[in-house]
């Protein structure tokens, strides 16, 4: 009976020696994993503060691309990048909001190139129209944002988009298509026989008519303008042959089947133009 009770006793006094001997392992192994975790922590702290205060990662160079109505002078007032930075400590996404905040800034990318080279990709706005609000003009890009009101010192050769209200909250349905069709008009050389388109006016009804500086008046409804376009080619080259091309032209294109053509009287002399830049309304 002793003889098992003395058993009994070492067996308690060899399990309470195993669980104490795993606390401390456990112990000594958190221990250890700690002291690593603040020995890297500390190393990480010293390799990036090394790193931001090195001279060899100082910005020596701001490269502005992309730039054509702004200058890169204007950009690198607008990024505010502290001299001799460091390329790694600077805040990219701050820098591409402050060159965003310009009218004519429609995307920002900016890279780094190592060890001292930032790069300031731009994509500025191409305006495709002008649109007339209370007597002010505003510029219009290809998808229908306005975005900066036309001062004196843009100096642009654009159509004004009348039949359609700045405020207005929703837009024509043939909205986006005008603003297609004059940016193709613009970027493509096929159209040069129609001159400068000084006006685009949308109606709910005709839909679109389109002025220019030859004295075309195209009257185009609400669909397929590249094809009616193409038509009119076909019907001006008509008109040279028979000696009629010249002159101010009314051609109605809404139904290609039944195209007709009308020659307009010449309107009153206009006034003597004034010094700066015009616009035909």
């Amino acid at each position: 009976m002793r003889r098992r009770k003395k058993i009994s006793i070492e067996a308690r006094k060899n399990r309470l020696y195993r669980r104490l001997a795993g606390a401390l392992g456990d112990s000594a192994g958190a221990v250890l994993l700690l002291v690593a975790v603040a020995s890297l922590s500390c190393a990480f702290i010293f390799a990036c503060s090394f790193v931001l205060s090195s001279p060899y990662f100082m910005i020596r160079e701001i490269s502005v691309r992309g730039v054509k109505e702004l200058t890169e002078k204007e950009i690198l007032a607008l990024a505010r990048v502290r001299p001799e930075a460091n390329i790694l400590g600077v805040n990219i996404e701050l820098i591409a909001t402050r060159v965003a905040a310009d009218p004519w800034v429609g995307k920002v990318y900016i890279g780094r190139e190592l060890p001292d080279r930032l790069v300031l990709d731009i994509r500025e706005r191409r305006p495709v129209a002008l649109i007339k609000e209370a007597g002010v003009f505003y510029l219009i890009d290809g998808e229908g944002y306005v975005f900066k009101k036309l001062s004196t010192g843009d100096e642009v050769d654009l159509p004004v988009i009348t039949g359609v209200k700045i405020n207005r909250a929703e837009k024509p349905a043939l909205y986006s298509d005008v603003l297609k069709l004059l940016e193709r008009l613009s970027a493509s050389g096929e159209y040069r026989f129609l001159g400068t388109v000084c006006e685009a006016h949308l109606d709910g009804i005709f839909g679109l008519s389109l002025l220019t500086d030859r004295g075309l008046h195209l009257k185009l409804g609400r669909e397929d303008f590249g094809g009616k376009l193409n038509q009119l080619k076909v019907v001006l080259a008509d008109l040279e042959k028979r000696g009629m091309s010249h002159g101010r032209l009314l051609v109605d294109l809404a139904d290609v089947s039944r195209v007709t053509v009308q020659r307009q009287e010449a309107p009153a002399r206009a006034q003597e133009k004034k010094k700066g830049p015009q616009y035909r309304i």
